[in-house]
């Protein structure tokens, strides 16, 4: 055999390996992932948006083929958390779990943070913080439709309560009564449950609320569930209106996702969106989150990015209008 016709025959031996490693997914990013992944949650343990988080990093451990361990990393407000993921090093081994308000609005409103939303790569959505609107027992309107008939009858005397100025659940209330041409009293408090238990007093007339909770209140004659800021009704609760049905079209939502820093490895941000994708769309995460109450709302990095810059001109056209 000539020596030139080995060559080739070795040449055509390696491409075909090659063709089928890569087909096999094993030289994608240096064979990223190839150890366990860390993924910030910027809130303590416990709390419904941590359960998501988890939920997902099970699923997305099993899609990847690597463990994917949640870390609470708490502190001004989920800033901290949010500020590790965007000075990670960019590898695709520490990641975000985080929601809209460290990750889009706090860097809005806020000029002292050590990183801004362009700072962090969106990966996808994952889900939402399912927000009703709940009005306290004492009040005569039982949906959403009566109460802005009501609103509309009593201007200015309605009151509700939110968890300070620029917040989403604020800025909700705000787009109700803008779509609606109502007016409304605010009342601030230090959170969404100190705002609840003073609508649950009667106090104030209506706040916000997550889903699963105020269902309890509801069940115990406390409260009544108005509607839901979401685009679908909601399965655990799909007898009441969503606002989109009453008339508000554009609203901020309180949803969640996964980030990446800036300039991240591009076969590692690759994997991490196949991954996620994966995990994000599967019945099993579907299954847990239904158990937990908590909606799967899975958006692809594509749709989570153009939603992300409407987020963003939303906000700073508020702060522009506001003085904020």
């Amino acid at each position: 055999m000539k020596i030139g016709t080995k060559k080739k025959i070795f040449l055509i031996m390696v491409l075909t390996l090659v063709f089928v490693f890569a087909g096999s997914g094993f030289l994608c990013a240096g064979d990223y992932p190839s150890k366990p992944i860390r993924m910030i949650y910027p809130f303590p343990a416990g709390s419904g948006g941590d359960v998501a988080a988890r939920i997902l990093a099970d699923a997305a451990s099993k899609a990847l083929g690597v463990p994917v361990k949640v870390s609470n990393v708490t502190g001004g407000r989920g800033t901290i958390g949010a500020a590790t993921v965007a000075r990670a090093k960019k590898d695709g081994y520490e990641i975000g779990a985080l929601p809209i308000g460290p990750s889009l609005t706090q860097p809005i409103f806020s000029a002292k943070l050590p990183y801004s939303t362009e700072d962090l790569q969106p990966i996808c959505q994952y889900t939402y913080l399912p927000i009703v609107i709940i009005a306290g027992a004492h009040t005569p309107y039982k949906t959403t439709k009566e109460f802005i008939a009501y609103a509309k009858a009593h201007p200015g005397e309605v009151t509700f309560a939110h968890p300070g100025l620029g917040t989403v659940p604020y800025m909700m209330l705000k787009a109700l009564e803008d779509a609606s041409g109502i007016k409304m009293k605010g009342i601030p408090f230090k959170g969404l449950r100190p705002g609840i238990t003073a609508c649950v007093g009667g106090h104030v007339d209506i706040a916000l609320a997550v889903a699963a909770p105020a269902m309890g209140l509801q069940k115990g004659g406390k409260v009544n569930i108005l509607g839901v800021f979401a685009d679908e009704r909601m399965k655990l609760i799909p007898e009441v209106p969503t606002v989109v049905e009453d008339g508000v079209k554009t609203y901020p939502q309180v949803w969640s996702g996964i980030f990446a820093p800036k300039g991240i490895d591009p076969g590692a941000l690759k994997a991490l969106k196949a991954g996620f994708g994966k995990a994000a769309q599967g019945q099993a995460y579907k299954d847990a989150m239904l158990k937990a109450k908590l909606p799967a709302a899975y958006l692809d990095s594509t749709a989570f990015e153009a939603k992300i810059k409407t987020d963003i001109k939303y906000f700073k056209a508020y702060k522009a209008k506001s003085g904020k």
